[in-house]
């Protein structure tokens, strides 16, 4: 069987009224020589029926079928199924460029590159027009270390569907089954496998804003802050095995995670030991943030200051960090 030049993988679970655009928009490429591997993760009937409608019209896509067992899952069936040279990831609910492939493939070939990063929109609703995402990074070709310093410092987005990869890139690595903010477990490690990085600033793909009518949302948001320190702690632990010099570079940030997670612990958890494992843990490794004299690293160095003395101290600021964190989600 020929293999195409690029697999797009589409995981798809409650996004019924979202679909048909994002398959629409990757059908419609002005490079053709590509395969779909649309993940139907427990849709309902009318994702179902939307799939195979699809997938019955055009042969490029390869459908498959599986009980509901969330995006890592989705995503990972995908990558056990790609038979193109080059891998690239939609969400269900996005939309992209009608070069979205072309242009991305254009940059590898051209760059010889394994990996290439392009802008991303963060668009109002179905408009085009946004907020464009962009490294700050100029255009060009990289090495991984580079790159991968600049995706600590939050330079660059850490998603994996801003990108296109070679598929060597992604032998042996899986998302984390049942775990969010998947991406951050993983970005890390293909960027660092990769030897030439292609930037480019075309604005390829398109990220909505949904409205959100889930309850607890500030709850939800306490969440996140949860799986951000574990996604984060696998990175720190990748960094100090393989590249122990960077550990610096990201010190702020994880001692403001660590902070934010602890007051999960704390009141949201009611865990005090869990609490404790964490704040002996940032001790242990001394995770100091840098102080470079910005009023948000200032703000960090209190904190992390606060967590070291302990619960009846650190009591105090995660009331406040809470009580922050509800008054910008209620606005």
């Amino acid at each position: 069987m020929r293999k195409p030049e690029i697999s797009v993988i589409v995981p798809v679970y409650h996004v019924e009224k979202y679909l048909a655009k994002c398959l629409d928009s990757i059908l419609n490429q002005t490079f053709t020589d590509i395969e779909i591997l649309l993940v139907n993760d427990g849709g309902n009937e009318t994702e179902t029926a939307i799939c195979r409608a699809y997938a019955a019209k055009d042969s490029r896509i390869r459908l498959f079928e599986q009980e509901n067992q969330g995006l890592s899952a989705a995503r990972n069936t995908a990558l056990k199924e790609v038979r193109g040279e080059w891998i690239m990831f939609v969400d269900s609910d996005d939309w992209v460029s009608d070069t979205f492939c072309e242009t991305a493939l254009k940059a590898v070939t051209e760059d010889q590159s394994q990996m290439c990063i392009f802008d991303l929109c963060y668009t109002y609703g179905d408009s085009a027009e946004g907020k464009v995402h962009a490294s700050v990074l100029t255009a060009g070709c990289y090495d991984s270390y580079t790159v991968l310093k600049e995706r600590l410092q939050g330079n660059i987005a850490g998603y994996v569907w801003n990108k296109i990869y070679h598929r060597s890139l992604w032998e042996g690595i899986v998302f984390p089954v049942g775990e969010k903010w998947e991406d951050d477990a993983v970005l890390h490690e293909v960027i660092d496998r990769a030897k030439i990085i292609s930037i480019i600033h075309d604005v390829l793909y398109y990220k909505p804003s949904r409205d959100d009518n889930i309850t607890s949302v500030a709850f939800r948001n306490m969440e996140q802050d949860k799986w951000i320190y574990i996604q984060r702690m696998k990175r720190y632990n990748y960094l100090k095995e393989h590249h122990p010099e960077l550990l610096e570079v990201t010190r702020d940030n994880f001692s403001a995670v660590t902070a934010r997670y602890c007051t999960y612990c704390l009141e949201v958890l009611k865990d005090k030991n869990e609490y404790s494992k964490a704040r002996q843990w940032l001790i242990r490794e001394n995770i100091r943030p840098v102080f470079h004299g910005t009023v948000f690293s200032l703000a960090n160095v209190t904190v992390n200051m606060l967590l070291r003395m302990g619960l009846p101290f650190f009591r105090i600021v995660s009331k406040a960090m809470l009580y922050q964190r509800k008054r910008q989600v209620n606005g």
